[in-house]
């Protein structure tokens, strides 16, 4: 099957199966003329990269992972250095994952106390934290689109 194809199949464009070659994780046949045409298993191997990466794990790491999975060889390395090297690389790409997984969750749940602040009138001049504290506001319009506030 020729490149569109494969697209098509697999949801990913053209130019990320071309960003999938040129990082090693794909290799097509190429025609007498240049065309690259892709075999009926490079669809499982597009959907598995883009698993891998869209779990944030580096094209490196996708590399190796995609040569113990699916390049003939068994799903865990026989060697055991092998078996290690891999493990220690997924190992550091996990607790990664981790640190981004529990910052975002910090962001997550502080956003969520200050819209719960927010919709609750708890916030806000006259109320408790107020940094201008008792101190006269006066409005001022200006020119242009409002800005977060609801439509």
């Amino acid at each position: 099957m020729r490149i569109g194809e494969l697209s098509a199949r697999t949801g990913a464009s053209v130019r990320m199966l071309r960003y999938y070659e040129e990082q090693g994780l794909l290799t097509p046949i190429r025609t007498d003329s240049g065309y690259r045409t892709y075999q009926e298993s490079d669809v499982d191997r597009v959907a598995r990269i883009r698993c891998m990466l869209s779990a944030a794990l580096p094209s490196g790491v996708v590399g190796q992972a995609l040569r113990f999975l699916l390049d003939g060889r068994a799903a865990i390395p026989d060697e055991p250095a092998d078996r290690a090297r891999l493990a220690d690389t997924l190992q550091v790409e996990l607790d990664l994952l981790t640190e981004k997984i529990e910052s975002l969750r910090s962001s997550h749940d502080l956003l969520a106390t200050i819209l719960a602040d927010v919709r609750g009138d708890v916030v806000g001049p006259g109320h408790p934290g107020d940094p201008g504290g008792g101190v006269a506001r006066r409005s001022v319009r200006k020119a242009g689109p409002a800005v977060g506030l609801a439509r």
